[in-house]
């Protein structure tokens, strides 16, 4: 196969909604040719993240650290998650600090450093993973980000990431009003981010805003919108919302510690497998999320 007719296959898989094995093994072989001839660690990853959605993490690994071996900022990034996270079922934090300290640097691609990898290298001092302790410098890190990230442009910018941990900072510091108008700008920015991708991750970080903005600030029921309901469904409860006039009903159950929340004959272990899961009329709740309203307790 030549390099033209690999980039033909690989197009072509891409623009396609019904992929045979065929199409599959193709593609695989596309990405390979494309690989031996260019050298290309974009191609690697490429590479990766489909071994990795068909859950071959061995080949993900493999192709990940061959791009990581040509200096790849982004394979630095998925390879520091992977490890930190333990995510294939073993944590390494000190190969984690190794990635992400050389994916916060720029790279000879033409990557600036990652802001994801900044954040992380951060919360690693914080929370003494494979370097001591070092509150100061993790707010030092965080503040820098910060600044590199105040003015998002893409909805994959850790924006509301970064915005939580320096709102936690300001809030030990005593500035609790900056600690809200951050929070409150993580919330809108994760609520965008996630109409269009609901992982769960995502999911995760949300529910952590909303959760620690209502330390810090009355909750109000008039002005609740459906993100609130991760404060809301910390109790037991029936709690009611409306979208075009019809209302919907959720109920927060809790037997021996243990607590689901029901909805339409199925049962969530959490508000954030609530979001993950559910549906409404055929729609992800967070892809409509901005269409509740009356978000309350019965």
């Amino acid at each position: 196969m030549i390099i033209s007719d690999a980039l033909k296959a690989v197009r072509e898989y891409w623009d396609s909604t019904e992929r045979t094995e065929d199409d599959e093994f193709m593609f695989t072989e596309a990405l390979g040719t494309l690989i031996t001839e260019t050298k290309n660690p974009k191609y690697m990853c490429e590479l990766a993240w489909h071994y990795c959605e068909k859950k071959r993490f061995d080949l993900e690994i493999k192709y990940l650290e061959m791009a990581a071996e040509c200096g790849y900022g982004p394979a630095y990034e998925e390879l520091g998650y992977m490890w930190y996270y333990g995510q294939h079922g073993e944590k390494d934090y000190a190969k984690a600090f190794e990635y992400y300290t050389k994916g916060a640097q720029p790279d000879r691609f033409g990557n600036k450093g990652s802001l994801w990898c900044k954040y992380k290298l951060a919360d690693m001092y914080r929370f003494g993973c494979a370097v001591p302790k070092d509150e100061g410098k993790y707010c030092a890190m965080i503040e820098e980000a910060y600044r590199e990230v105040q003015n998002p442009k893409l909805l994959n910018d850790p924006y509301p990431e970064i915005c939580l941990r320096l709102a936690g900072i300001r809030s030990e510091q005593g500035e609790t009003e900056e600690a809200v108008f951050l929070l409150l700008n993580a919330k809108d920015f994760m609520a965008e981010r996630l109409s269009y991708e609901p992982f769960w991750g995502h999911i995760e970080v949300m529910g952590r805003i909303v959760r620690f903005l209502y330390k810090l600030i009355p909750f109000d029921e008039e002005d609740a919108d459906f993100y609130d309901m991760f404060y809301l469904t910390q109790t037991p409860g029936r709690y009611e919302m409306t979208r075009a006039g019809e209302t919907v009903t959720i109920e927060v159950t809790e037997e021996n510690g243990e607590r689901a929340i029901g909805y339409d004959g199925k049962f969530f272990r959490s508000f954030e497998d609530f979001c993950s899961k559910a549906e409404h009329n055929g729609a992800k709740f967070t892809a409509v999320y901005d269409e509740f309203y009356n978000c309350r307790t019965m």
